[in-house]
């Protein structure tokens, strides 16, 4: 069997991006690297090595968990309980800059939680799951209304977010079939929930894993996007 030389990546752990792709955690340490015990896989580097690393937050702290984003510009971190927030705006963000590049004469974004629903007074008494239904959260930050003429569609490729659903689907539908409206959905992730498997674990090897607060349930973004049929002279 051949040997591999050695690696100072060799200690790499990549856990699942929603189930398109795969993300690397990291972390920095002072002196020696956190045991792991055989529970999790994470890319562990000295905190010398980190001049150059970038992330979301400024300086790079040890013994904190960051998810390893890739980018036109390189790789950057983010920190693990802040990765799922982040990702939902950076995916919003995204598909309003499609929308635009499209040349969108209107686009609306709302906003939507989770929530269980129990109907009776049996179920309420005996604390018995519920349905699960979506509603609307007013005064989001995810919230925007734009209204104008539009304009001669543009290609928007390449996509920051290539594998997310009806990013590509939005852009063939306009470009290649002239479509006139698109609706994306963007459902925020709890791959790197603190209270998801994944956090329960790192934070029993005592790792930081940044982040605020703890959130509940999932957060769905509805964004509808109307085109100006093309005009002669557009293409």
């Amino acid at each position: 069997m051949r040997q591999l030389a050695p690696n100072p990546w060799r200690n790499k752990a990549f856990a699942h991006q929603g189930s398109v792709k795969l993300s690397q955690l990291v972390a920095f340490y002072d002196e020696n690297p956190v045991e792991l015990k055989g529970q999790v896989e994470i890319h562990q580097r000295p905190i010398s090595s980190a001049v150059r690393a970038r992330s979301v937050e400024g300086a790079i702290r040890t013994s904190l968990v960051y998810v390893q984003v890739s980018s036109e510009a390189g790789p950057f971190l983010v920190p693990f309980g802040e990765y799922d927030e982040w990702s939902l705006r950076d995916r919003y963000n995204e598909a309003i800059r499609i929308m635009n590049t499209l040349g969108a004469s209107a686009i609306t974004c709302e906003t939507f939680g989770e929530a269980t629903v129990r109907r009776g007074i049996r179920a309420k008494v005996l604390r018995r799951g519920g349905e699960l239904t979506q509603q609307r959260i007013e005064n989001s930050g995810f919230d925007f209304r734009h209204d104008g003429a539009g304009s001669a569609p543009r290609d928007p490729r390449p996509l920051r977010w290539p594998d997310e659903p009806g990013f590509a689907a939005a852009v063939s539908s306009v470009l290649e079939n002239g479509a006139t409206e698109v609706v994306i959905n963007i459902r925020s992730n709890r791959t790197y929930a603190i209270d998801g498997a994944l956090g329960l674990k790192l934070k029993k090897l005592d790792l930081d894993l940044g982040g605020g607060t703890e959130r509940a349930g999932t957060t769905s973004l509805h964004i509808r996007a109307s085109f100006p049929q093309v005009r002669k002279g557009w293409r």
